[in-house]
């Protein structure tokens, strides 16, 4: 079957199983029920466009108001991410919105192929940008899922690289080592204390691990140098390429979370979804630094949106290891039990930072890209002045410590004296702290309920692994 055919017997189907999908068992919400049954409506008159379409025959659907019924259904799920907290928000509003979403690029598919073999730019462009919202903002609830937004993906590649005179996307990847970021370290980087900087193992079994993680004296923070060398995101698939992200992303049209600003707890931090292309051209760049303005891709799962690039990668055996709950001995600060680690991707031009904060798993953070400053004090801590609630949101896990403006490295957004600038640092002085610098193929360990600061020297993309 032709690319183009295979893409319209996808959507088809797709369609068909959202109209005869039951509704949720659950569903006693009268506006949800009559959002569907009006999204029902619509995929039956993109079924009669799509049928049409196949015969060359006129149709008598109204594609303007079908336009604008899907959307207002967009538009209607889409606020209910607002009057909710997302894990208290209704599971039918984000199939609805999953839904909706994907039956919208149902029809600019169909508008598109009419007319032409191919998708034009821009209609691509849109195409993946909300299926790629379905995924991030409504996590692919629904009965397609994000199985099916992924194949969906794959399938118009397919189609891109069956167009005259567009390299497959296998020759684009090859094009991966023609160039590199540049890695300099704009800014400088910190002075190690030599008698405070985390100690570099290497040759460790996983029986080892563990005979250091459950020992006598709680686990400190510790580089493993040799537990990813053989990563292909370090090696034959290079991560610090541009153009081998870019051909990992559909050409960078993939839309990913990035914050904006400095630091989470600074006044005017933000966030956006936007294409991965953007991101680099906007905020990394290719010659190694970004704008003014700070853009961060970080702690985002884009291995499970983007799994083209999971296969770059291997979860290390550690994160299989038997380790100890939280060394506070306070039930309360322990999260359930996961079934496989978290991982998180963080990438960035130099100068993103990651606030002094703690989290309740253990961490092995990778540094696959650049460099990148980190550290660490122990959960033991009376220096760390936990903030509070912000906005009806516990914040307790952040400090109100700002490392960087305390060392000199940035300038102070709060306001503080001198005087009290110098009492803080001499207080976290006076703590017990680890630090490092790591490189790429290093892995931090950073124990469960530790305090981290963290700071990209260079260009820098690392992955993170939770686990409990």
């Amino acid at each position: 079957m032709a690319p183009r055919d295979e893409v319209l017997s996808w959507y088809r189907a797709a369609t068909e199983t959202l109209i005869s999908a039951p509704p949720a068992k659950d569903d006693r919400d009268p506006e949800s029920a009559a959002v569907n049954v009006l999204l029902q409506r619509q995929a039956k008159a993109l079924l009669v466009i799509h049928d049409a379409l196949g015969d060359s025959s006129p149709h008598q659907v109204n594609e303007s108001l079908l336009t604008r019924r899907l959307s207002d259904v967009v538009s209607i799920s889409a606020s209910k991410f607002y009057a909710y907290r997302f894990d208290l928000l209704p599971c039918q509003w984000r199939q609805i919105h999953t839904d909706a979403l994907i039956l919208s690029t149902h029809h600019d598919v169909l508008c598109s192929l009419g007319q032409n073999a191919w998708l034009g730019d821009a209609v691509l462009d849109g195409v993946v940008e909300k299926l790629d919202r379905a995924v991030i903002t409504a996590g692919g609830a629904g009965v397609l899922g994000t199985a099916w937004v992924e194949k969906t993906l794959r399938l118009l590649e397919d189609l891109c690289d069956a167009l005259p005179g567009e390299p497959p996307a296998a020759k684009r990847a090859k094009r991966a080592h023609d160039a590199h970021f540049a890695l300099g370290e704009p800014y400088g980087r910190p002075a190690l204390s030599p008698d405070r900087t985390c100690p570099a193992r290497s040759g460790w079994s996983l029986a080892a691990f563990e005979r250091y993680m459950n020992g006598d004296t709680s686990p400190r923070p510790v580089v493993f140098t040799d537990l990813v060398a053989a990563w292909p995101a370090l090696t034959s698939r290079p991560w610090k390429s541009p153009c081998y992200l870019l051909s990992r992303t559909f050409g960078g049209r993939r839309l990913v979370p990035v914050e904006i600003g400095r630091s989470y707890v600074d006044p005017d931090w933000g966030q956006e979804l936007v294409p991965f292309g953007a991101f680099l051209s906007s905020y990394v760049s290719p010659e190694g630094g970004g704008g003014e303005e700070v853009g961060y891709l970080a702690q985002h799962d884009l291995f499970s949106q983007i799994p083209s690039l999971r296969g770059d990668i291997c979860t290390p055996d550690f994160c299989w290891s038997s380790v100890p709950m939280h060394p506070a001995d306070d039930p309360a600060r322990n999260k359930a039990p996961v079934d496989v680690p978290l991982v998180n991707a963080w990438f960035g031009p130099a100068r993103t930072i990651t606030p002094l904060h703690t989290d309740a798993y253990h961490n092995l953070l990778v540094q696959v890209v650049g460099t990148k400053y980190v550290r660490l004090y122990p959960p033991w801590s009376k220096a760390m002045r936990p903030r509070g609630e912000e906005d009806g949101v516990d914040m307790s896990n952040t400090s109100s410590l700002d490392v960087g403006v305390l060392e000199g490295w940035d300038e102070d957004a709060q306001g503080m004296t001198e005087e009290e600038r110098e009492a803080a640092k001499s207080e976290l002085e006076s703590e017990e702290y680890w630090e490092c610098v790591l490189g790429e193929g290093d892995t931090l360990l950073i124990p469960m309920g530790w305090w981290h600061y963290v700071r990209s020297l260079s260009v820098s993309f690392s992955v993170s692994f939770w686990w409990n």
